[in-house]
């Protein structure tokens, strides 16, 4: 797996995640749905600081496998 391919993979699953989000809040009601939800917020957050840091790599640096995109 390449950087690029590791950084579209890590925002598909963001995006995923964020749809997992809205639907607690949206279909779900009266069991916990909010603290539920909270949680999968933060492995978003999480998910998002990572690809913050993948987007600041100098591919410069890297080996030519890791940056290569096939």
């Amino acid at each position: 797996m390449t950087l690029g391919e590791a950084r579209s993979e890590l925002r598909s699953i963001i995006s995923e995640l964020d749809d997992i989000e809205s639907g607690i809040l949206g279909g779900f009601d009266g069991i916990g749905e909010n603290y539920c939800a909270d949680c999968v917020a933060r492995i978003v957050q999480k998910y998002e600081s990572v690809l913050n840091r993948l987007e600041r790599v100098d591919t410069n640096r890297l080996a030519d496998w890791v940056t290569k995109d096939d």
